[in-house]
């Protein structure tokens, strides 16, 4: 806001910039705190990882030294795109499925309909030769 916009213009101008500003400064304090909550969730699922794969490593060693059972499932690794992208792949994968098999039901109907077809049309053809 300009201070001729402040000192000559109306003054319910400058509650509407000030609401503006502070709707503004409240979204990206929203912003931030979501963005810091998502570094801690990658840095929580981190150490997680690192430490599931540091007692796996552990366990198979001393089962190498006491001719114990070894852990031999794989490793989980850190992902390699964010959660929000890899959620969507998911996603496009189900509706992709689920289009396949809704093509596969309506393939399963129309030659459902082609038999009904070819029955009545054997149907007339019996009426008609009689």
């Amino acid at each position: 806001m300009t201070s001729e916009e402040f000192w000559k213009d109306d003054p319910q101008l400058f509650v509407s910039y000030r609401t503006s500003f502070i709707n503004k400064k409240k979204r990206e304090m929203e912003e931030l705190d979501y963005k810091c909550w998502l570094q801690g969730l990658y840095i929580h699922d981190g150490n997680g990882k690192l430490s599931l794969s540091l007692r796996q490593f552990l366990g198979n060693l001393v089962a190498s030294m006491f001719k114990g059972k070894r852990d031999n499932s794989e490793i989980e690794t850190y992902p390699t795109k964010p959660y929000g992208e890899l959620n969507k792949e998911k996603q496009q994968s189900k509706d992709k499925q689920n289009k396949k098999y809704v093509n596969y039901q309506e393939d399963f109907v129309y030659f459902g309909t082609l038999k009904q077809r070819y029955l009545d049309n054997l149907k007339n053809k019996q009426k008609k030769g009689e």
